[in-house]
């Protein structure tokens, strides 16, 4: 199961309800949810030590979370979209081994939290989450395309990925920052988040891609192991399908 590294990084307990919220709606065929039951998650999250739970979206987050889904994936061909996406669920918060996330993925369907601008889920921050997390779905779901070796040997030599739990432990640790970080470009990172397992770092890459956070093409343009994990990850989404290309992906990152 993988994570969005969450803006403040921290452990919290909390009891939830099982509550309706809005009314689900459809757009491009993905349904895009804000009620919250324990059957949104699968089975085995359910149960210990996952213990997944979550709380429904405030009511006044659900325009803007609409928008921003129907933004992101406008950004994908339709095609794509049914082959590797059934839903995407809004929460306020959530959480899984008792720790707090701000996003995550199963088999076909991205989970997402919004508790506010005002706490740091900027549009950017909500758009980035998304990609990230559809990233890992992509990632699952075509192996064969994306060169691995190519990508762990763009890495600073003797680099070792460095969180096993695949991001939980950076969580718990507090080293889940997903700033633009120049004092780790050089060795091939983007964030302190990326540096925890090869998933996150294609995670921490695709999210600039679609929606880049500012400084981003920058960086591209000024460390050529960024520039070259660049152009694997484009590959990989390439070869999904011919729609990405890097002026495609100049073209809507900043959008």
């Amino acid at each position: 199961m993988k994570i969005r590294a969450f803006l403040v990084c921290f452990l919290f307990a909390f009891s939830f309800h099982s509550t309706a919220g809005p009314v689900d709606t459809f757009y491009r065929n993905i349904r895009i949810s804000f009620t919250y039951a324990p059957a949104i998650f699968p089975a085995e999250w359910q149960q210990s030590p996952i213990n997944a739970d979550a709380t429904v979206i405030d009511e006044y987050e659900v325009t803007r979370c609409k928008a921003l889904t129907i933004r992101a994936l406008n950004k994908y061909p339709q095609e794509m979209l049914k082959l590797n996406l059934r839903a995407v669920y809004w929460l306020k918060k959530m959480s899984f081994y008792g720790v707090g996330y701000g996003g995550t993925n199963s088999t076909h369907t991205v989970y997402l939290t919004n508790d506010g601008a005002q706490l740091g889920y900027t549009d950017n921050y909500l758009e980035q989450t998304f990609h990230h997390e559809f990233s890992s779905i992509l990632f699952r779901n075509y192996p064969t395309l994306f060169d691995s070796t190519s990508w762990k040997a763009t890495n600073e030599k003797d680099f070792v990925y460095n969180d096993p739990e695949d991001g939980v432990g950076a969580i718990r640790n507090n080293a889940s920052s997903q700033d633009l970080d120049t004092s780790i470009c050089r060795r091939g990172m983007l964030t302190q988040y990326s540096m925890s397992s090869i998933e996150n770092d294609v995670n921490t890459f695709a999210q600039n891609l679609f929606a880049a956070s500012e400084g981003f093409w920058d960086i591209v343009d000024n460390y050529p192991r960024i520039r070259r994990k660049v152009y694997l990850l484009i590959s990989f989404y390439n070869k999904i399908n011919p729609l990405f290309t890097e002026q495609y992906f100049k073209k809507i990152s900043n959008k």
